[in-house]
């Protein structure tokens, strides 16, 4: 089995490494990294990267399964997905999986650019499952440029900074969704928290496994 990933950071080509050969899988990863989408969609929407990432992911999807792996991109990833159902956006199997979390859910961004699209898919995946839920937004402003100069560990803490300050808020929160794939490394920062504290890329890997199995 083949699958393809589609980055828009080269870090994630070591952590969907390390998280496949942890899953056990002897899957062959085809990974794609063009930084460049994400800081075009940043600054110009969705339309100014629209064509290249649906003509990207077309010319993957010769693989078993294709994940994107950039959540600002998700929108672009399900329109492909209507012609190519296994071409996967890392968020989805994330999202319905908090939606069985409880009522009010905690979501953690880091980039203002996923913020449509993560708040949409959750409540999408939410009325899917016949669920109702209550979301309260967190947008970890300080924690990008931890990011960018390489610094995880100085990441990860800014971001559990900012959601203990909300939950100091929100004392009825049921779960936690860290919506963008990097944020996975603020799990352990969160572990005490009592309640479910969901990243995407295990559970992405573990659908794109399914899928390609299926596919394959």
């Amino acid at each position: 089995m083949r699958i393809a990933l589609l980055h828009t950071a080269d870090v994630h080509v070591a952590t969907f490494d390390q998280i496949f050969a942890d899953l056990g899988s002897d899957v062959v990863l085809d990974h794609h990294v063009h930084p460049d989408l994400l800081d075009r969609a940043r600054r110009g929407g969705l339309d100014a990267v629209g064509s290249e990432v649906q003509t990207t992911l077309k010319a993957l999807a010769t693989a078993d399964a294709v994940l994107c792996t950039c959540s600002t991109l998700g929108p672009l990833v399900d329109e492909v997905a209507q012609s190519f159902p296994h071409v996967l956006r890392i968020d989805r199997p994330l999202m319905e999986k908090a939606c069985g979390d409880g009522h009010r859910i905690l979501v953690a961004i880091c980039l203002d650019s996923t913020r449509d699209a993560t708040l949409a898919l959750l409540t999408a995946c939410a009325a899917k499952a016949g669920r109702k839920i209550d979301i309260v937004l967190v947008v970890c402003t300080d924690a990008w440029a931890f990011f960018e100069a390489g610094n995880m560990d100085a990441y990860a803490q800014s971001i559990a900074a900012s959601i203990k300050a909300e939950l100091a808020k929100h004392p009825d929160i049921d779960g936690i969704v860290l919506a963008q794939a990097s944020m996975r490394v603020a799990e352990t920062a969160l572990e005490d928290m009592g309640m479910p504290v969901r990243s995407a890329p295990v559970i992405a890997a573990q659908r794109c496994i399914a899928v390609a199995g299926k596919e394959g």
